[in-house]
């Protein structure tokens, strides 16, 4: 029994370092400016909820369209990072971030937390929670 708990333990580490590798990719593609690298990680049926606008919208076509206006589009220099706490429960991930760069002459940063689910290496739901203020 001892062994069977431990190798449970030992595949859920795996995985939660699998999909923390993942998210590290999918961020580092935003940071990049890559736009098709950004797209590669979204699934045919992801789901994305941004809760400042209180909007969600489906499929890879239409969230890649609007997460892409909205974060990269809109603001050309823009960074996203992990910036705290991070969660891991089998194929989702909790993390802190900040988002920043310059809108219209002005510099900001917003903080954040999303909710990522996973699967097969794709993001299938994400769920963004911040105020813009």
């Amino acid at each position: 029994m001892k062994k069977l708990i431990t190798v449970a333990l030992m595949t859920i580490s795996l995985y939660a370092q699998d999909i923390n590798t993942t998210l590290d990719a999918y961020m580092s593609a935003w940071n990049a400016h890559d736009k098709k690298r950004i797209e590669s990680f979204y699934a045919d049926d992801v789901v994305w909820y941004d809760l400042a606008y209180d909007s969600t919208l489906k499929g890879k076509t239409t969230v890649s369209k609007a997460i892409l206006k909205a974060f990269l589009v809109s603001t050309p220099d823009m960074y996203w990072v992990k910036s705290g706490d991070i969660f891991n429960s089998h194929d989702t991930i909790i993390y802190e971030w900040i988002y920043g760069g310059t809108s219209k002459g002005e510099r900001f940063e917003i903080k954040g937390i999303s909710t990522t689910t996973f699967k097969d290496g794709k993001i299938i739901t994400q769920k963004d929670y911040y105020d813009i203020k």
